[in-house]
């Protein structure tokens, strides 16, 4: 059980104990929300800001360099802030994260927010791309692509939506990134000790 995992550890699932309260919360909220079949698909990873912060240059178009030379990842919005800017300062307890989940995981023709949508400010906006939450419950960022991580293992039979979860998971230090399928199947990938592992959720 990944709950009780969370805040005991289990050495027969590779499973480290978080020691954080608020980042087990975090975690446990959001694994609930994704076993909700209204939920779609969906990309979540829940580290601390500063673990995102190191990892990923912001906003930027083209990755950066660290000072040893190698390539760094960036972020970069899909829906020019839009999905940011609704969720600013909106807990992962608050009933509007999960209403605004549903509605951008809400499957469209064309994958995108219908030109009838209520709120005028996401029309025809692409409805695609990761969210990035703190330990603490709040976005840090939403929509966006995940530039530059290089490849952390082969995922067959999925599509670079699965593989970009990997990556995360493999780069951003004590992460947890869920993934889910447009058919409902959620997993989670954590690093642990120098490890990758991938665990199927379960509701």
């Amino acid at each position: 059980d990944i709950s009780e995992a969370l805040s005991c550890g289990a050495s027969h699932l590779d499973f480290a104990r978080n020691h954080c309260p608020k980042s087990r919360e975090t975690v446990k909220t959001m694994m609930n929300m994704l076993v909700d079949p209204d939920i779609g698909g969906a990309l979540v990873a829940i580290a601390d800001h500063e673990a995102f912060k190191s990892i990923f240059e912001q906003g930027g178009a083209d990755t950066g360099k660290l000072e040893s030379g190698h390539t760094r990842a960036s972020i970069r919005t899909c829906d020019e802030g839009y999905m940011n800017r609704r969720l600013r300062d909106v807990h992962i307890s608050d009933k509007r994260f999960v209403e605004t989940l549903r509605d951008f995981t809400a499957h469209t023709d064309n994958d995108r927010w219908p030109e009838d949508c209520p709120d005028e400010q996401a029309r025809g906006r692409p409805k695609d791309g990761a969210f990035l939450l703190s330990s603490s419950g709040y976005r840090v960022n939403c929509c966006v692509k995940l530039l530059g991580l290089g490849s952390a293992g082969r995922w067959d039979n999925v599509g670079t939506k699965h593989e970009t979860a990997l990556a995360c998971a493999w780069a951003v230090p004590r992460s947890f990134v869920f993934v889910k399928s447009s058919s409902g199947v959620l997993h989670l990938a954590t690093r642990s000790h120098g490890a990758l592992n991938v665990y199927h959720v379960v509701a």
